[in-house]
């Protein structure tokens, strides 16, 4: 069984990466930020600097486990781009942090003991990649 280890990286997706009018010029100018990291592991300081801005945070972080690898776990933050003060969060005084565990659908369930493979998210997502000549490639150079 594989344990989460200590060196963690972080991907950082918007719940929209689209500019909506609720949103106000810092908001924008952030999404703007966090969208230039789109699908780029990042390091917590990283993070640190991406989500936190003149005291404000956003109003929500779900975080999910996307890939453990070996060396490093991959854990995606779905932030709400609403940046508020400690006291205007959903729960003021408590971080904005919602820990939660993608669970495969029963077709894509493989138990063993109740367990199931982590990365089973991962390799559903690139089975459903196109077959072209570039992923074929791709998958031989890692390999080796």
């Amino acid at each position: 069984m594989k344990n989460l280890k200590d060196d963690c990286r972080y991907i950082i997706t918007p719940n929209s990466r689209t500019v909506d009018e609720h949103l106000n010029e810092k908001e924008i100018v952030i999404l703007k930020t966090w969208n230039q990291y789109e699908g780029k592991l990042l390091t917590a300081e990283q993070i640190i600097d991406l989500l936190y801005h003149d005291n404000k945070v956003p109003v929500w972080i779900n975080m999910t486990i996307d890939e453990a690898r070996p060396d490093i776990t991959v854990i995606d933050l779905l932030c709400s781009r609403r940046l508020r003060d400690e006291t205007e969060l959903m729960h003021p005084g408590v971080p904005p942090f919602h820990i939660q565990v993608a669970v495969p659908p029963d077709n894509l369930k493989i138990e063993v003991d109740g367990r199931f493979d982590i990365n089973w998210k991962k390799k559903h997502d690139e089975n459903q990649k196109p077959k072209g000549i570039l992923n074929t490639l791709k998958k031989l150079i890692k390999k080796n």
